[in-house]
């Protein structure tokens, strides 16, 4: 018979968090079927084995060679057979119930493509999961650091939702695919992630794609995951600044571009290659990081 829910956890050299992850989703989801897809991304570690041993039936995908984020979960995606189809990191602990929570609300809301349970924090506290999709004002705000010279502005304060409460069961723009689950017609519509946007877009994007197909995407509160990652982006190397910055004309051009004057386009261009250079230049020189220094003491 069809799982009810299919999980897909993408690892790399990761069986400290991936052992207790993949635990967590059996306790979290008891009450239907449930198919559990590992994709192990080129590992040094010896993770096939590991898997086999602890957890016979996961389905093992092992890559010989590096893939991105998008494809590597794109092959759990054409693996999968549930219902509902599930992306989560390997570094999340689900809370008892989860799951269930998630796929019941999901059964009751048809309209709802998506949905995430709440995210912590190791220590207990929010970890904020949850966007709105950008505009012009937003990432102009954030490119000039104002979000943490002035961390309550309006532009980036609307763009990080900070006047969301975790606590309520809500629809939202755009959540993290951190522990996203996906009703299987909603992907069927839109289809899988967009393997030409990095890691820091494909989310967004895929959002994007769920809202303007006219599907809800919902903040389950009552359900809770623990994430061990996702606190800070931290401080990107060269090529990760390269692809966040190719990420952000790939998200404009697909989504906004259209919708907006040749001229204001090509100003977005402009503005987005100055960006890339000036955080070129702070990272190789190290100003990066005296700034995010001083702003963080201020």
């Amino acid at each position: 018979m069809r799982p009810d829910l299919s999980v897909i956890i993408v690892t790399a050299d990761n069986w400290a968090d991936l052992h207790p992850c993949i635990e967590s989703v059996y306790r979290s989801f008891t009450h239907g079927r449930l198919q559990v897809i590992c994709v192990d991304d080129c590992s040094q570690e010896d993770i096939a084995a590991q898997v086999a041993q602890h957890f016979a039936d996961v389905y093992l995908v092992n890559n010989t060679a590096r893939q991105s984020y998008p494809a590597t979960n794109n092959q759990g995606i054409a693996a999968a057979d549930g219902r509902y189809v599930m992306l989560l990191n390997d570094d999340v602990v689900l809370a008892e119930q989860a799951l269930d929570r998630v796929v019941e609300f999901l059964d009751r809301h048809e309209q709802a493509g998506a949905a995430s349970p709440k995210l912590l924090n190791p220590d207990g506290t929010i970890q904020p999961c949850v966007r709105r999709f950008p505009t012009l004002a937003a990432a102009l705000a954030q490119s000039l650091y104002l979000h943490r010279l002035w961390p309550t502005n309006p532009w980036t304060s609307r763009y990080y939702a900070t006047d969301i409460d975790h606590s309520q069961t809500q629809p939202v723009s755009s959540i993290g695919t951190t522990a996203y689950v996906m009703r299987r017609e909603c992907l069927k519509q839109i289809g899988r992630l967009d393997e030409a946007f990095p890691i820091n877009f494909c989310d967004l994007d895929l959002n994007w794609r769920i809202g303007e197909a006219g599907w809800q995407i919902w903040l389950v509160a009552y359900a809770e995951a623990t994430h061990k990652g996702g606190q800070t982006m931290g401080r990107l190397s060269l090529p990760q600044l390269r692809d966040y910055h190719r990420g952000m004309l790939l998200m404009y051009r697909r989504h906004y571009a259209p919708r907006r004057l040749f001229v204001i386009n090509w100003l977005v261009y402009l503005g987005i290659a100055v960006r890339f250079l000036l955080k070129a230049i702070l990272r190789i020189v190290g100003l990066d990081r005296l700034l995010a220094h001083r702003m963080v003491h201020r």
